[in-house]
């Protein structure tokens, strides 16, 4: 690995972390203003937007480690890393984010049979209005952190902090009307819309996460790309059996590549080397494993795309 692919992934790890605190700290934030909230207003819809919040501490937190752990360089015990840890820290903010939305249905049928009168909705308005503008920021840090790194754990927290946005500015606007319309039903029936909102927001998080768990193969593009960038080499004569991982933010690429049947053993590990280098050019952050095969040497290979 060239020094500057050293210096870029550093600076990467820098920037994953970096995200990780602000997500902790803005969520302790939230969670210590929607308390107050919750209690002036004594409002359903609020009590789910403070679950909610309170949970992305706990999964905030569920990435500061994870991300801590990925980023820690491989050990005798774990060759490959410890970029899996990001994909399982995802499937346990999955689970935790849907229990959450399970509470707040709950609590939303609670209020249906037990309708209760809201109080002191400036504050709740306020304290809502304060957390979009909070929410909006941390957002904008962790798009631009992922577009750095493709760190899967910092796109899982930013997938449930968009989730905020919409519940936040639901309790925003479900308080005044509620209040205004005298309308008490408005209350609850807010808190299971949101509700049923995460819990089709944690699908996503599950999926990608399922897909660094198990293996999957990345994306049909960048394997059409990375083959390009093989064949582009004008020693290449043949390629086939890719297969590919991910694990975090780090992709495992191997392949075999056809090369004239008179290439000497040095020449083949030199343009091995050179296709390697162009391939991280465009994914810094791999390792790639290659296997050289004489052009039209017979053997098994497999049957995928």
């Amino acid at each position: 690995m060239q020094p500057q692919d050293t210096n870029n992934n550093s600076r990467n790890d820098s920037l994953t972390r970096s995200a990780t605190y602000a997500s902790l700290s803005v969520a302790l934030i939230l969670v210590s203003a929607k308390v107050w909230a919750w209690y002036s207003t004594s409002s359903v819809a609020v009590l789910s937007s403070l679950v909610d919040s309170a949970l992305d501490v706990i999964a905030s937190a569920i990435t500061f480690f994870a991300v801590w752990y990925a980023l820690s360089p491989a050990d005798s015990e774990h060759r490959f890393g410890h970029g899996k840890s990001e994909g399982l820290a995802a499937f346990f903010q999955s689970l935790v984010i849907a229990g959450s939305a399970l509470f707040v249905c709950y609590e939303a049928i609670q209020r249906f049979l037990d309708p209760r009168p809201l109080q002191d909705i400036g504050t709740g308005v306020f304290v809502m209005i304060g957390s979009i503008a909070l929410t909006f920021v941390l957002l904008a840090y962790q798009r631009y952190v992922v577009k750095k790194t493709g760190s899967v754990a910092i796109s899982a927290d930013a997938l449930h902090y968009k989730t905020d946005l919409l519940v936040n500015l639901s309790v925003a606007i479900a308080l005044p009307l509620s209040v205004y319309t005298g309308l008490t039903v408005i209350d609850p029936i807010v808190g299971v819309c949101i509700a049923g909102y995460i819990m089709w927001s944690t699908w996503e998080i599950a999926a990608k996460s399922l897909q660094i768990l198990l293996d999957e193969e990345i994306n049909i593009e960048d394997r059409k790309r990375i083959q390009k960038i093989a064949e582009q080499h004008s020693a290449v004569l043949g390629f086939h059996d890719m297969r590919t991982r991910s694990a975090g933010s780090t992709l495992f690429i191997q392949f075999h590549l056809e090369l004239a049947p008179d290439t000497s053993l040095f020449n083949t590990h030199t343009i091995m080397d050179e296709v390697e280098d162009a391939i991280r050019e465009q994914y810094p952050r791999c390792e790639i494993i290659i296997h050289a095969d004489p052009l039209g040497f017979p053997e098994k290979r497999d049957h995928f795309d």
